[in-house]
């Protein structure tokens, strides 16, 4: 199976930062496995633990980061220089408060393949992200 390297960063400030090499058909499925492997928002002590399912483990000391604001880049092992995908928050939604407010429904009341955990968890991570931009 082909192995991947992949940085699982904080979107703003890249200074929080941790590498995992991990095994998959795709880089894409690495990708999403360390993003599904990360909680979604910081603990009480403001860190935001990654458990991968083979039990590594990786702490994240994001400051004033929302759920929203990781993204993943993944490269393959023998090719470090060379970015398969990118994951997460890499793009950004230039929406104003109301405007979030106003697709937030739409999102959340789109009828959703409950079969496809990949669109059930980006469903979930763009709805809370436009969450935070309705504040």
């Amino acid at each position: 199976m082909p192995c991947f390297v992949v940085d699982l960063s904080e979107r703003l400030l890249l200074s929080d930062r941790v590498t995992f090499t991990v095994e998959a058909e795709t880089a894409e499925e690495a990708g999403q496995l360390v993003l599904d492997s990360t909680a979604d928002e910081p603990d009480s002590n403001s860190l935001r633990t990654v458990r991968l399912p083979d039990g590594r483990k990786a702490t994240l000391e994001p400051e004033n980061v929302s759920g929203t604001e990781i993204s993943v880049s993944v490269r393959p092992a023998d090719e470090p220089q060379a970015v398969a995908v990118e994951i997460g928050a890499g793009w950004h939604l230039d929406l104003t408060a109301a405007e979030a407010r106003r697709l937030l429904p739409v999102l959340t009341g789109a009828v959703v393949d409950e079969d496809d955990p990949h669109t059930s968890a980006l469903c979930a991570r763009l709805a809370r992200q436009l969450a935070n931009l309705a504040q």
